[in-house]
C-alpha cells in the first residue's frame, strides 16, 4: 500500500505569512497618508504650552482636518473639569469667562451630557464627584488627572482611588499604542473635540474646525508629524458636534482663541498650572 501524501507544512514565508504581512503594511500605510499641509498659526505661551492652528490633508481624496490645537505636557500643567450645571442659564455667559474664572490658560469642551443636562458616566469636577461610573459602550475610556499625574486608560482598567481631581468618562477611543482603533464610523462627518498624548509627557486639546469622521480623524492623529509633531500614543474623542468648543488664552496683548459651542454644554476640560 502506498504511504498517504503528507499535508504540506506551513512554515515562515509562505503565502499565509506574506498575506499577514501586507495586510499589517496596508493598515499602517492609511495612516501615513495624512500629511501636515500647514501650521496657519502659532502662539507660544513659554516652552511648555503652546498653541497651533494646524491644517492636514490625504492626498488620496483631498480630505482635510482643520484644528485648534492646545499642546502641554504634563510636568508643568494638570487638566482641569469646570462643572457648569445643569441649569438653562450657565453661571459664566461665555467659555472665555468660564475658563478664566478656574484660572484655565486653554480648554475645550467636555464629555457627554443628556438633554436635561444630566452627564453620561462619571465626572470629577475640582475634586467633587457626580453621577455614576457607566458601563456604555460609547464610553470606552476615562479621562483624568490625580496627584501622580495625567491619565488615558481603557475603562476596563481603570480603578478608581482617592486624590482624583478632575475626570471625565468619555470616548470612543481613536488611537491605541500608535495605530487606529477599528470600527471607527466612516460615514458621519461632524466637528470633533479630543485629547491625545504620546505618553511621554506630551499632551494635546484639539477641536476641529470642519466636519470630519471619527475614522478620519483617529488615521490624521495616527499620522506622524501631522496634527502634532510628535507620535500619538493614544487619542480619545470627547463631546463634539454642536458642543464643540475651545480656547486659548494668548497674553494680555492679543485676543485669545475661541471656538464657542452652538449649544449649552455641562462641563468644560481645562488646562491649569501645576
Amino acid at each position: 500500500m502506498s504511504p498517504r501524501p503528507r499535508r504540506p507544512t506551513r512554515i515562515p514565508g509562505s503565502p499565509w505569512s506574506l498575506l499577514l504581512v501586507l495586510l499589517t503594511v496596508a493598515a499602517n500605510a492609511v495612516a501615513a497618508d495624512w500629511q501636515l499641509v500647514r501650521e496657519a498659526e502659532r502662539s507660544a505661551i513659554g516652552p511648555a504650552l503652546l498653541y497651533a492652528k494646524r491644517v492636514a490633508v490625504r492626498p488620496a481624496d483631498g480630505q482635510e482636518v482643520t484644528a485648534h490645537l492646545a499642546f502641554f505636557t504634563s510636568r508643568a500643567y494638570r487638566l482641569t473639569v469646570i462643572d457648569l450645571g445643569a441649569g438653562t442659564n450657565a453661571a459664566t455667559p461665555t467659555l472665555a469667562e468660564a475658563f478664566r474664572s478656574a484660572a484655565c490658560l486653554a480648554g475645550v469642551n467636555g464629555g457627554y451630557f443628556h438633554a436635561n443636562g444630566q452627564p453620561l458616566g462619571l465626572v470629577i469636577a475640582q475634586g467633587r464627584r457626580i453621577n455614576r461610573f457607566e458601563t456604555a459602550k460609547l464610553l470606552s475610556g476615562v479621562i483624568y488627572s490625580d496627584d501622580r499625574g495625567l491619565h488615558l486608560v481603557r475603562r476596563s482598567r481603570f480603578q478608581d482611588h482617592p486624590g482624583i481631581t478632575a475626570l471625565l468618562q468619555t470616548g470612543p477611543y481613536l488611537v491605541e499604542d500608535g495605530r487606529t482603533v477599528r470600527g471607527l464610523s466612516t460615514s458621519a462627518a461632524d466637528r470633533r473635540t479630543f485629547i491625545a498624548t504620546d505618553w511621554r509627557g506630551h499632551w494635546v486639546l484639539g477641536a476641529t474646525l470642519n466636519r470630519v469622521t471619527l475614522a478620519d480623524l483617529a488615521e490624521s492623529l495616527a499620522s506622524p508629524d501631522t496634527l502634532t509633531p510628535w507620535r500619538v500614543d493614544r487619542a480619545i474623542n470627547l463631546d463634539g458636534g454642536s458642543s464643540s468648543g475651545f480656547f486659548f488664552e494668548r497674553g494680555a496683548d492679543q485676543a485669545p482663541v475661541t471656538l464657542t459651542p452652538w449649544k449649552r454644554v455641562r462641563h468644560l476640560l481645562g488646562i491649569v498650572s501645576r
